[in-house]
């Protein structure tokens, strides 16, 4: 069966293109989806036209997406990140992610699948990450990762978003006040003199100061 293409179809043809096909594709799939029609004689003058009109269309589809992809190139996408002591981010910065960013800043929606990323990026700095959006036109976006800013006065065996401000030591167990705030946290609960931080080493070995006589 010979139909002729309106639309493209993948791994069959083109716009106008004069194909060969099944007849049970023809009839259930192909003519009944509007990219088809029957090859006649009638439909076969109209070949040159069809291509013709493709033609423009795919004109004024590249010449926008070439202002898009140029709009794209001036974005500056600047990503905050967790990072380890050897520089690498504690996760890692995606096609999704960029995709996300793009339509924020452009107000469009983008397809992540068009982002040629081969890995995630897992480290701080510059990248160019390049994008196809068509035959024939290319563009990149300008990726930038800084280093999240961490709250150094936070205590270092509670979560980074832990409210501290109303931690009390009632809310440890012995063995928890212990282990997790340490003889200095204990002694300065314990006891103050004269407004002074008191710690271990200044407390006073009782079992030291007492003589012969008083153990007996």
């Amino acid at each position: 069966m010979r139909v002729i293409l309106t639309q493209q179809v993948p791994k069959l043809g083109e716009v106008g293109d004069l194909c060969d096909v099944a007849p049970g594709y023809g009839r259930n799939y192909l003519i009944p989806q509007g990219v088809a029609i029957l090859a006649t004689q009638g439909a076969l003058k109209q070949v040159d036209s069809l291509k013709r009109a493709e033609m423009r269309r795919q004109d004024l589809v590249r010449a926008e997406m070439t202002e898009f992809g140029q709009r794209i190139a001036r974005l500056n996408l600047e990503f905050t990140a967790r990072v380890g002591e050897t520089g690498r981010l504690y996760g890692s910065i995606t096609s999704s992610d960029i995709a996300k960013a793009i339509e924020e800043q452009l107000g469009a929606e983008f397809d992540r699948r068009k982002i040629l990323l081969d890995e995630s990026i897992r480290t701080l700095g510059d990248h160019v990450v390049p994008i196809h959006l068509m035959p024939g036109v290319d563009t990149q976006v300008n990726v930038h990762v800084v280093a999240e800013e961490v709250d150094d006065t936070a205590a270092p065996w509670l979560p980074p978003d832990a409210d501290i401000d109303g931690l009390e030591l009632s809310n440890f167990g012995d063995g928890d006040a212990a282990d997790g705030l340490g003889g200095d946290a204990i002694a300065d609960t314990a006891g103050e003199s004269d407004g002074d931080r008191v710690t271990y080493d200044e407390v006073p070995d009782a079992e030291a100061e007492l003589d012969d006589d008083d153990l007996g």
